[in-house]
């Protein structure tokens, strides 16, 4: 038994306008996570919050912070913070995209 399947140039450009749509998601979630991730960041010098990085690909990105203590600082060490960052932000995030569909 042999399959045979052939794209058309009409699908090709449909793959091509859902990878751009998809760029554009991910870089929009990238985004909103990124600005999350500082706003609930607690802040006492500001070096934590202003530490946050960020570098987008097409389709994924890396969001990092560097100083010593952001590990305690996520795991909820500050009063102003005691849920720590990441799941809030995530859980902002998540919730503003699925109310989108």
């Amino acid at each position: 038994m042999k399959i045979s399947i052939r794209v058309s140039p009409q699908a090709q450009r449909v793959i091509s306008g859902l990878k751009t749509d998809l760029a554009k998601k991910v870089r929009s979630i990238s985004n909103d996570l990124f600005k999350s991730l500082k706003k609930f960041t607690p802040v006492r010098s500001g070096r934590a919050r202003n530490a946050w990085r960020k570098k987008d690909g097409r389709f994924k990105f890396t969001i990092r912070n560097n100083v010593p203590y952001i590990g305690r600082l996520d795991d909820g060490y500050s009063n102003q913070s005691p849920k720590g960052m990441t799941r809030p932000a995530v859980r902002e995030v998540a919730n503003k995209y699925r109310r989108k569909r």
